[in-house]
């Protein structure tokens, strides 16, 4: 398997899993960085050999150096834990001030009878930090061949044309005196074949890329059906006020499209990027809900909670087991469904917005040239509409003012 589709694989899929599994199996401070690096983790472009020097690689590395931070916070935390016992008699027991911060930050005391419960604990910043750093180390692998590889090309190119001048300088002395004659025949015979090859490979060339521009086109046009219909259901899937936000998006944009109004390329970006980070924001919403502080200010039960659609689908521990973590099994199917539909929308959201903002200036230009194109014919249209019942009038006066003329 090429190295390219390797480190796409690790970056696209198995990065992002580990991140959201560090999201799911435990909820504290520490799983809400690695909730950030997740919904960003879609902004930047698929790792090569020119983004891993800028953007991409700069974030690739500081998931590295985050979640190695984390493992080296865990190892001196339970170190000092261990060794000095006024830390753990500051701390307390179970539900008191300090132990209740602790578990918050993600920097407790592990409970050593629930083998379950410390590898719960600590498994997500072991398996991030080691999966991040297989990708680097990939990636620097990948930039590396690519630098030998065009190291090499330029070698071999240079070696060709040294050894190409040698050679055509002496067929050329030999050749001069042996084809003088000849030379007149074969400078009519090859422009034509010449001619035809470019011909060729010209079209062959045309044909691609309109193939390329239509499939693009396609895979844009099915994106922003998918966006708008996971918009629609993010909008009904729980009735709240922040769904109520998505519905009324989904209802505008479908009635200014059903009026016939076109809306340009840059105004759906930047309804993308408006969706794009409310979902976020959403998402943080409820899983900072998920916490037993954010619970305790916030009832289930409780106005604010229900007006904004905030369900505590986890139920954390009590004070005799609060490394517990039980899913709340009391509520109906489409509050378990709304997180999902929310992260596959802001999914598709980024992903629209990447892959439309790969257009050429140059394609940019003619949609707009398209626009205007259409604008300035259906003014030409009401021009002649208007000419046509000008002339309709102007017959009718005429007619009105022969009868009268008869008629005196």
């Amino acid at each position: 398997m090429d190295l390219q589709v390797v480190v796409w694989l690790f970056y696209c899929f198995l990065l992002p899993t580990v991140l959201l599994a560090a999201c799911l199996f435990r909820y504290n401070v520490l799983s809400m960085v690695y909730l950030l690096y997740l919904l960003l983790l879609p902004w930047f472009l698929s790792p090569n050999k020119h983004t891993i020097r800028g953007h991409t690689g700069r974030f690739i590395r500081a998931v590295l150096c985050t979640s190695l931070l984390f493992v080296l916070a865990h190892i001196c935390f339970q170190m000092v834990l261990y060794t000095y016992p006024p830390l753990n008699i500051a701390i307390g027991d179970n539900c008191s001030q300090w132990d209740t911060l602790t578990r918050h930050i993600g920097l407790s005391r592990l409970p050593l009878d629930d083998p379950w419960s410390v590898l719960r604990l600590l498994c997500p910043d072991l398996g991030v930090c080691v999966v991040a750093l297989v990708t680097v180390v990939l990636c620097s692998r990948l930039v590396r061949n690519r630098e030998m590889l065009a190291a090499a090309n330029i070698t071999s190119l240079e070696n060709d044309t040294s050894n190409t001048t040698t050679d055509e300088e002496d067929e050329g002395e030999n050749e001069e005196d042996e084809a003088s004659g000849g030379e007149d025949e074969e400078e009519r015979s090859a422009p034509d074949e010449t001619d035809e090859e470019v011909s060729t490979a010209t079209k062959a060339k045309q044909l691609a890329e309109r193939l390329k521009v239509i499939v693009r086109k396609v895979l844009q046009d099915l994106g922003r059906i998918l966006a708008i219909s996971l918009l629609a259901l993010a909008g009904v899937t729980l009735p709240s006020a922040f769904s109520a936000i998505y519905f009324l998006l989904f209802i505008g944009l479908c009635t200014w499209w059903a009026c016939h109004l076109p809306i340009s390329h840059l105004g759906f970006n930047a309804l993308c990027v408006m969706v794009g980070f409310f979902t976020a924001g959403h998402m943080v919403c409820l899983y900072l809900y998920q916490s037993l502080l954010a619970q305790a200010v916030f009832p289930p039960h409780s106005l604010w909670a229900r007006l904004f659609g905030l369900k505590d689908i986890i139920i954390p521990g009590n004070c005799s087991a609060p490394y517990d973590l039980k899913l709340n099994v009391d509520h109906d199917w489409p509050v378990y469904v709304n997180p999902g539909i929310l992260f596959l929308l802001y999914i598709t959201m980024t992903t629209v917005l990447k892959t439309g903002g790969h257009g050429t200036p140059k394609q940019i230009e003619e949609e707009e040239q398209e626009q205007h194109e259409k604008r300035e014919e259906s003014k030409e249209e009401t021009v002649e509409l208007r000419s046509w019942n000008q002339k309709d009038s102007d017959d009718d006066d005429t007619q009105v003012k022969t009868l009268s003329a008869k008629a005196v």
